[in-house]
């Protein structure tokens, strides 16, 4: 027999079970004894045969796609976490189809090409890809997760870092290094992950500031990336307030202001400067840099977004979930462990 030929009839006969069994074989969701599961697959495999994903996806209305939306893989912390996600969902046995919506101009046409492959499912990430995406997701029926977003509470399953205690975290450390002039840096253009980092930072240090303890403020940088890092530096380090510890909601924005400072204050004056970035990014990692960092755990937000994906598809009519993942401080040489007696 032509192997390329072969059916789910002739490994039915091979395999002694009727055609149907077959094709329950192929599901993992269906109720069939292993012995005969495998006793398919062993015939399956000695004929060559390959499952129809087409023929599948038509009596299942469900493919094995899941959407991957995101914006701004210039981001470095966005590009490692997507990566992370890949291999999540590759390795649960489905395929990962990535949508990049960068381009507002051809989102619309992006989506219904997406929408007609009749996906399992839709993870947005955290960035830019607005509110209109998901909904247009979940109008279609498919469900949605969205990570490190506030939008369709009641719609959609939600994971996000506890961006909040990130920005306590860095508030923290700075108060137990003696720091007393505070500066918080976020873009612009606001993202959910940021504003709430930056109001977990001024939250913690708010009693602090109205008993005369400390000075904090926040500060606004063009962009969220280096170059907003970098030009963000000739303010801060030229103006009047003179800030002995930073907290920047993302390390890309730390890395191009400890490269400006460089060109700008001498080596002294920059060690009296402590610096915290948000996520622990390569980058950070690089001696140049040596980044004290609250770490967003990428490895750990994948796991929960795809299980919290497969939860979803198992039980479909159940109440939106909305889960918080914890942050951790990593100590390196911009602010330096305190000695503790």
């Amino acid at each position: 027999m032509n192997k390329r030929n072969a059916t789910s009839a002739d490994v039915a006969i091979l395999a002694g079970v009727s055609q149907s069994t077959v094709s329950r074989s192929f599901d993992s969701n269906s109720r069939i004894s292993e012995a005969t599961r495998q006793r398919v697959f062993a015939a399956a495999e000695q004929l060559g045969y390959q499952i129809n994903k087409a023929a599948q996806t038509m009596i299942k209305q469900r493919s094995d796609l899941v959407g991957l939306v995101t914006a701004g893989l210039e981001d470095p912390f966005r590009s490692e976490f997507l990566h992370k996600l890949i291999a999540e969902v590759q390795n649960s046995g489905l395929r990962p189809m990535v949508m990049d919506v960068s381009n507002r101009q051809t989102i619309d046409e992006e989506l219904h090409g997406l929408i007609q492959y009749q996906l399992s499912g839709v993870i947005i990430t955290s960035g830019t890809p607005s509110e209109s995406i998901g909904k247009a997701f979940i109008k279609y029926g498919i469900p949605v997760v969205l990570i490190n977003r506030t939008e369709h509470s009641d719609e959609a399953d939600i994971v996000n870092l506890d961006n909040e205690s990130a920005g306590a975290m860095a508030a923290e450390a700075f108060m137990k290094s003696g720091k007393t002039n505070l500066i918080v840096v976020r873009a612009k253009t606001p993202s959910f992950s940021s504003v709430m980092r930056a109001k977990g930072f001024l939250n913690y240090l708010a009693s602090h500031v109205s008993n005369d303890e400390i000075q904090a403020k926040e500060v606004l940088c063009e962009s969220g990336n280096y170059d907003g890092g970098y030009q963000v530096a000739k303010e801060i380090l030229a103006s009047a307030y003179k800030p002995d510890g930073v907290f920047f909601c993302m390390d890309h924005i730390a890395c191009g202001f400890l490269d400006a400072a460089k060109q700008l204050i001498t080596t002294k004056d920059m060690e009296d400067i402590g610096v915290i970035g948000c996520d622990d990014i390569a980058l950070a990692r690089f001696k140049a840099y040596d980044l004290t960092t609250v770490r967003q755990p990428s490895d750990e937000i994948a796991k929960a977004a795809l299980q919290t994906l497969l939860n979803r598809l198992k039980h479909p009519t159940s109440v939106p979930t909305k889960q918080a993942i914890s942050a951790e401080l990593v100590y390196r040489s911009t602010l330096a462990k305190p000695i503790t007696n």
